[in-house]
């Protein structure tokens, strides 16, 4: 099957995930209370996210099932079978806490893998203006000297930046930049499908949402084997256009290190699409690639600020020419809790760091 067929699955699965990313304030907008459609209260949500000062988020994602059957006779069989036992079940949760001024986030990841390799990685991250620290794990596999394990591995932005011949740009990391970013995008999108097509409200007692999240909607957006081939074109004809017209700014442009010579060669490059073409390799693709799932649910509480996400999708897939056939299903969710209040950091600022001139000097 055509790689590109997959790509342009995976860049629905990110369209989705951003249309409905948007974190928000506790103050719905009088056009969000008057008009009740669910483009209507996402546009509320997304919008209100450039305000957030402040928030916890506690994030999880799970590879639920993974099958891939490749030919006895195939090279990469065994390395795809260990690939997929390490992943089928995996476990990512990451709690994150933010405040915008001063700006400090704090994320706390931990990675669980199954199979006949089964770990638990645990990896601290802290993030200022400035600088990022990583927490040296402690991994069987990755034997490390036991004086750095443990510590944090500071990084100072400005002189990577330095290091790299580039100038440090503050405008990218300043979370204020980013917010409004995140919210023009989500926008263009949003705008782009068709609300009939894909969105619509279910009820909050239907949507499986966590113990203690309470919603007055919940907003879905949803793919199906129905309409799967009109949601990628959409994106490469309409969202992705709005995507590069909403980044053509001298705003952005300085925030992203962009020019406008490499957006023009974005738009050039999208105008050039052989519709004719994409059209057919997604007939192809409706062959070979079965949506069973694809669900992005959004609860909002009763001031439309949206208290917690969850994306489920259920995909097979079966190549003729390879004959490799498999199955993917995985949930992810997101919820948000002590938005634009007082945060406190379980690991704050760290003092036991070690630099990376200090590193790469070791030996081990």
């Amino acid at each position: 099957m055509n790689k590109k067929l997959f790509g342009s699955f995976g860049a629905l699965v990110m369209a989705g995930t951003l249309v409905l990313s948007g974190c928000g304030n506790n103050a719905a907008s009088p056009a969000a209370k008057a008009e009740a459609t669910p483009k209507a209260l996402l546009k509320a949500s997304v919008a209100s996210a450039a305000a957030v000062t402040s928030y916890q988020m506690d994030s999880n994602f799970t590879m639920n099932e993974l099958t891939v059957t490749v030919p006895p006779s195939s090279a990469d069989t065994a390395s795809v079978n260990q690939v997929v036992s390490m992943l089928k079940g995996a476990e990512f949760n990451m709690k994150t806490v933010y405040q915008g001024d001063p700006m400090q986030a704090e994320m706390n990841l931990e990675v669980k893998l199954k199979g006949d390799m089964e770990m638990t990685i645990k990896l601290p991250i802290v993030m200022t203006k400035e600088k990022m620290y990583v927490k040296v794990p402690n991994i069987a596999i990755l034997p490390l000297p036991q004086d750095i394990v443990g510590k944090f591995i500071e990084l100072d932005l400005k002189e990577l930046a330095a290091e790299q011949g580039t100038e440090f740009n503050d405008a990218m990391l300043d979370p204020k930049n980013s917010q409004k970013l995140s919210a023009d995008l989500s926008a263009a999108v949003l705008d782009s499908f068709d609300e009939g097509k894909y969105f619509k409200k279910i009820a909050p007692g239907d949507a499986g949402l966590p113990e203690g999240v309470k919603a007055e909607d919940v907003v879905r957006f949803e793919v199906t084997n129905d309409n799967v081939k009109d949601a990628i074109t959409t994106l490469v004809n309409v969202a992705l256009p709005k995507v590069i017209e909403t980044l053509d700014t001298p705003e952005y442009r300085e925030m992203l290190g962009m020019t406008e010579q490499d957006l023009k060669d974005a738009k050039s490059e999208l105008s050039t699409t052989d519709n004719e073409q994409m059209n057919k390799d997604l007939e192809e693709m409706k062959k070979y690639l079965t949506v069973n799932t694809f669900q992005i649910d959004t609860a909002l509480n009763a001031d439309k600020f949206p208290i917690h996400q969850k994306m489920t999708m259920d995909v097979n897939f079966q190549d003729p020419e390879s004959e490799t056939s498999g199955k993917v299903s995985l949930t992810g969710s997101s919820t948000y809790s002590k938005v634009n209040e007082k945060q406190t950091f379980e690991v704050g600022i760290p003092t036991d760091t070690i630099t990376m001139d200090e590193l790469e000097n070791m030996n081990y």
